[in-house]
């Protein structure tokens, strides 16, 4: 067994993903979409999904995300990614709440101000940092699987 290595990792907002290796040589690839979360195996050197370990509703992966928040300080930093690394969530979370501002401007609506309530100064753990932490964590496809599926029934 080796340790875990992670490829690629993309944070671009309301969708990103990550690629990784696990301690015991499997690969995964975890996404998260406006839809939920999703969490396949690798097949063929990491180029074609495989069978999914684990898949969570758009209202469970929103409570993990809380869980996991209150947990953080249990979960091994966040590596940079070997092969590509862009981490733009939060760039791209202030640039639709500025076009959102200026929308409401250029129709004469109310400022909704939606670049007030992101704290730029202290910005939360991005979800997509928390998942691929919590499954660089685990040290096979099994363990990664039974942890998220924890994880989503705890209460939060």
């Amino acid at each position: 067994m080796t340790g875990p290595i992670l490829y690629k990792y993309l944070d671009l907002g309301p969708r990103a993903f990550s690629t990784m290796m696990l301690p015991s040589g499997e690969k995964v690839f975890v996404s998260l979409v406006p839809k939920g979360l999703a969490v396949h195996r690798l097949h063929l050197g990491g180029w074609i999904p495989g069978r999914r370990l684990f898949a969570a509703s758009t209202q469970e992966r929103d409570r993990m995300v809380r869980v996991l928040r209150r947990e953080e300080d249990q979960l091994p930093p966040l590596p940079t990614a070997v092969k590509e690394h862009r981490d733009d969530g939060a760039l791209m979370e202030f640039m639709d709440a500025a076009i959102l501002d200026l929308n409401a401007v250029s129709a004469g609506k109310v400022q909704p101000r939606a670049t007030d309530k992101i704290d730029t100064d202290n910005p939360p753990t991005r979800a997509m940092s928390l998942f691929t932490r919590l499954a660089l964590s685990q040290p096979d496809a099994a363990a990664l699987s039974a942890r998220f599926d924890r994880v989503r029934n705890i209460p939060g």
